[in-house]
């Protein structure tokens, strides 16, 4: 079976108070713009204006710095409850016709185009199962999740996002290898191993 994309949307958490960081990681800056708007840009690329992003704390502050004219913005009035209220605000943002849902994060700024259409034609091919990003020794977003898993999307409480509802059927998950979902920017410490990582592809550049 080979599904079509037409239907499927992109939500983006982007909702945190970046409480570790000390200041709005949406905002960080990689490759010349912010976190946010690179998660825009790659989710643009592959699934184009079909995009909703979920905002909460610094919900003004992220408006005024990052241009959303063409996505969805849905709030999250309970950001500070955990990563399951802005699941479900973006779940219930969803248009009826969504075959299926690209769950990202905004703090994932190695996540590219090609990463994002690597997860899309893993589904295309199994478009009743649930495909995820596989690193290390570990699974997660981003994931794409079809239409039959939304209500259970938007029924996950607390902190823990949708680890637990991918553990739940983690018989039959698709695994996508994809390293670069292994970096998510929590810290400072974070926020530098990334540009570390930079410098790192442009000494093996310069090598090559």
């Amino acid at each position: 079976m080979h599904a079509a994309i037409d239907n499927v949307y992109a939500v983006i958490l982007a909702a945190g108070a970046s409480s570790r960081m000390g200041s709005p990681k949406q905002l960080l800056v990689w490759q010349g713009r912010p976190f946010l708007a690179h998660a825009i840009g790659s989710a643009r690329s592959v699934l184009a204006e079909r995009i909703v992003v979920v905002l909460g704390a610094n919900a003004e502050a992220i408006k005024a710095a990052i241009d959303l004219y063409d996505v969805s913005v849905a709030l999250n009035p309970d950001w500070a409850d955990g990563m399951a209220g802005s699941i479900r605000a973006g779940i219930q943002a969803l248009p009826a016709k969504a075959d299926a849902v690209l769950l990202m994060l905004c703090d994932q700024p190695l996540i590219n185009a090609a990463h994002l259409q690597s997860l899309l034609q893993a589904w295309q091919h199994a478009p009743e199962r649930i495909v995820v990003s596989q690193y290390a020794e570990s699974f997660g977003v981003p994931a794409v999740f079809p239409a039959a898993y939304f209500a259970q999307l938007a029924g996950l409480t607390g902190d823990r996002g949708a680890k637990p509802l991918l553990m739940q059927f983690e018989e039959t998950l698709v695994k996508v290898p994809l390293q670069e979902a292994e970096l998510d920017i929590d810290t400072q410490g974070d926020y530098q191993r990334l540009h570390a990582h930079k410098s790192d592809a442009a000494d093996a550049c310069g090598t090559a």
